[in-house]
């Protein structure tokens, strides 16, 4: 068989179990559709295009059959010569047509064309895929003004996905936009989810400037750039006009928690259903003058025992009427649930130091003498947990703080690890710069230094957290 009936038949199976596989794993439409049926066996799909590549360039064999595909991108916020197209099957690719290339009229955002890719070559550049020795010869536009439904996604799952989605469309939705740096080319945009962080860059040439502060959605296409000299590689996200970002909403961090009547308690007893109270988020890398980023927390009891030494946030037994040798069956089926973490050494994503369970109020306007209850719970006994860890609680004011102030007044034990089992109760009160905040007022339970000790590090948890006022 020669590779122009592999190209032409096998590749048909090939596009139908992919299609088939796509469509499983996400049901939004995600593909451009044309004025004219479309049939997977009139055209090559951008998952077979992109499967010729495997770590060298390859040539597009001879009478491999046109892509149709939408043109996602404005080339006025992008390098020169570059295109990215996506088609019904949800895969995009980078067309480089070279920097001389001026027929931009065919592939103005929004085209729907047929691309013929023979002669073309499938590399990479600076880690993104492309097809590249294409003229303008290869382009017929077929219709204008097609809009690719947008992937509703996270910063994580952008960023865990990101050469399957790469120059697909997509959308984030409640995000904080900062400014990053800036180069002779233009300026970098941190966008911040309440995932993560991912890098949005917008050329001078695109006459975009884009404004800092929450969006209710912010919608792009995703780009990859890989350091030539350091290797490190940058996903991004880069919208096409200022309509990409729609401002307001409540930002990456949301509203928080308001206090109605006091007292006000979170028992965890609920986050098995994978959700933490409103409000509620538990991070890594936090420091004195940054919140953290944050991160998922396994809900499944099964794998959240005490004497689990896979790193993370996870849905603990409490130590709340339960002994240190409480066997595993009963801490899975145990009704008093505790929020926790096992910490490692891995910096800032194992969490010592950085780990931190944050409590997010959206105001403090009328209330005094705020006050917090909550138990601090040393879980894993194993001979071997050896280290201690120190937690702290401070607060910040804003909507980003960069400042936390550590809270004075705390009593009971902050301590747990070191093979210890305890439950310390700790009460907390905060100082007058809290009072009557009509702005959000973040609290943390954090730990911001390093462990001590030698060997591993325990699991900490903490249940029945209560705010109290007048």
């Amino acid at each position: 068989m020669n590779l122009t009936s592999l190209i032409g038949k096998s590749t048909r199976g090939a596009a139908l179990v992919a299609l088939v596989a796509l469509a499983a794993c996400n049901k939004q439409p995600v593909g451009p559709t044309g004025p004219d049926p479309y049939s997977e066996f009139n055209y090559t799909d951008l998952a077979t295009v992109r499967g010729l590549y495997s770590g060298a360039d390859a040539a597009v064999p001879t009478n491999t059959k046109r892509v149709r595909a939408t043109v996602i991108s404005n080339y006025k916020n992008e390098a020169a010569g570059n295109y990215r197209i996506q088609d019904e099957s949800g895969r995009g690719i980078n067309l480089f047509l070279g920097t001389s290339f001026t027929d931009t009229a065919k592939l103005r955002l929004g085209s729907l064309v047929d691309v013929n890719i023979n002669g073309g070559v499938v590399s990479k550049f600076n880690g993104d895929m492309q097809i590249k020795n294409l003229d303008a010869t290869a382009f017929s536009k077929v219709d204008s003004n097609r809009t690719v439904t947008p992937r509703v996604t996270t910063v994580r799952q952008v960023i865990d996905s990101l050469q399957v989605w790469a120059s697909t469309v997509v959308k984030l939705e409640n995000v904080t936009v900062s400014l990053g740096s800036t180069n002779s080319a233009g300026q970098n945009y941190n966008v911040t989810d309440a995932t993560g962080t991912i890098v949005t860059f917008v050329r001078s040439s695109s006459g975009i400037t884009i404004p800092a502060g929450n969006a209710v959605s912010f919608t792009g296409y995703v780009s990859i750039f890989e350091s030539s000299t350091t290797g490190i590689i940058t996903p991004q996200i880069i919208i096409r006009t200022l309509a990409d970002v729609v401002p307001g909403g409540p930002g990456a961090n949301g509203n928080g928690f308001t206090l109605g009547t006091s007292p006000l308690t979170f028992d965890f007893n609920g986050i098995g259903n994978g959700q933490l109270p409103a409000g509620v988020s538990v991070r890594t890398g936090a420091r004195a003058d940054t919140i953290g980023a944050n991160v998922n927390f396994n809900s499944a009891t099964a794998t959240s025992l005490w004497k689990t030494f896979t790193a993370g946030f996870k849905n603990y037994a409490s130590a709340t009427g339960l002994s240190e040798g409480t066997d595993s069956s009963t801490q899975v089926t145990a009704t008093n649930r505790a929020l926790g973490v096992r910490q490692t050494g891995t910096i800032p994503s194992g969490g010592d130091p950085g780990a931190a369970f944050v409590f997010l109020i959206a105001n403090t306007t009328g209330k005094n003498n705020l006050k917090m209850d909550f138990n601090l719970q040393s879980l894993d006994t194993a001979a071997n947990v050896n280290r201690a860890t120190t937690w702290i609680v401070d607060y910040a004011l804003g909507d980003n703080p960069t400042t936390f102030t550590p809270v004075p007044a705390v009593t009971g034990s902050m301590v747990t690890g070191n093979h210890v089992f305890s439950n310390n109760a700790i009460s907390v009160t905060f100082p007058a710069p809290v009072n009557n905040q009509g702005q959000k007022v973040w609290v943390r339970i954090a730990t911001l230094t390093p462990s001590t000790g030698t060997q591993n590090r325990g699991t900490a948890a903490i249940d029945d957290v209560k705010f109290t006022w007048n």
